[in-house]
């Protein structure tokens, strides 16, 4: 719950609202009997994350340039042959690298490094994936396991949509929250009413960043990857805070 405290609210005088400064006014006072007040209500609401996203990358090392790039190219094309299966999974491929590695070669009876080394080739592609139907994207994800795909991240996360939605709720609720300080403010001071100006909203914050699921299964994925059939990813959602400031001028009017 939001509490009021005069201690907090900053009194200050200034123009009437709309306040303007001219010359005859140039300290910016209000109308004789009126106050100004800085005032600010803060909405928040914890949600259940209803987004799942989740990295893979296949990654690939060979002596011949061609046969590694290869190789990537036949595992992401199965990657997705296997995801237009699933039309609730959004499916976009990432970043394709691949690059030379040289390893000095050793003399075998002495140890001695003499100058000779040895080149291969390393690639390597991402696959990200996101959906808002978890059972789908988890089965999807442990059979783009199976293709060879390591896993790089997943989590759940707030959807946008989501918190566009919750953030408009929490705007009408913060508002109301700020009429009514207002309010109180001016009974408490002995004014017959007020008018809000200069009232804006701190959306500074943005959308939640992705958090990790409440409780992980990587740890059962990573140690069955040894395993000739793999189990699927485990994922359980969490929360995310989503918060929204409103700040206002009330002129309090006697």
């Amino acid at each position: 719950m939001l509490r009021f405290s005069f201690l907090t609210a900053l009194l200050f005088l200034t123009l009437s609202s709309p306040a303007r400064a001219d010359k005859d006014n140039p300290l910016m006072l209000p109308p004789e009997g009126h106050v100004l007040i800085n005032l600010s209500a803060t909405e928040t609401r914890k949600l259940v994350q209803d987004q799942l996203i989740a990295s893979l990358r296949i990654e690939k090392e060979d002596v011949d340039v061609k046969k590694v790039q290869d190789d990537v190219n036949k595992a992401m094309k199965a990657a997705i042959e296997a995801s237009k299966k699933y039309d609730s999974v959004k499916v976009s491929t990432g970043g394709y690298n691949v690059y030379k590695n040289e390893q000095p070669i050793p003399d075998p009876k002495t140890g001695q490094y003499t100058g000779k080394v040895k080149t291969t080739w390393r690639a390597s592609q991402t696959l990200d994936m996101e959906s808002k139907d978890s059972a789908s994207m988890l089965e999807l994800t442990g059979q783009i396991q199976e293709l060879g795909f390591a896993m790089s991240n997943l989590m759940y996360t707030l959807s946008p949509e989501k918190a566009e939605a919750v953030r408009d709720e929490l705007m009408v609720i913060a508002l109301k929250k700020l009429r009514a300080k207002a309010e109180k403010a001016s009974d408490a001071l002995g004014k017959k009413g007020f008018e809000l100006t200069d009232v804006n909203l701190d959306t500074s914050g943005g959308y939640p960043p992705p958090m990790p699921y409440a409780r992980s299964g990587m740890e059962k994925v990573m140690m069955s990857a040894q395993a000739d059939a793999m189990a699927a990813p485990v994922a359980d959602a969490g929360e995310s805070s989503l918060s929204l400031t409103v700040s206002a001028r009330a002129l309090l009017k006697p």
